[in-house]
């Protein structure tokens, strides 16, 4: 428990409920970048998105909320593939 890799098992456990239906797409992006800062290699681009919603809520972000949750989409199946074996 508090491992590096126990803590990539419970980022790519947090990140398997948004397809599932049970978190929206910030809501992972969120928890990950409160949880584990930018300091958790496989969570910084979910932790690096969180902090591009919190840009476009001030208006000063570049994207849509709807590329922003696509983005958060893509991470977390890379991250849930790269959790299978044989996957890198």
């Amino acid at each position: 428990m508090g491992s590096p890799a126990a803590l990539e098992v419970a980022v790519r456990a947090l990140a398997l409920r948004m397809p599932a239906g049970e978190l929206t797409p910030r809501e992972p992006a969120s928890r990950i970048h409160r949880r584990f800062g930018h300091e958790l290699p496989p969570a910084e681009r979910l932790a690096e998105l969180d902090d591009e919603y919190d840009l476009l809520e001030l208006e000063h972000g570049d994207g849509t909320a709807g590329q922003l949750d696509a983005d958060v989409r893509a991470e977390a199946l890379r991250l849930l593939l790269s959790g299978l074996p044989g996957v890198r």
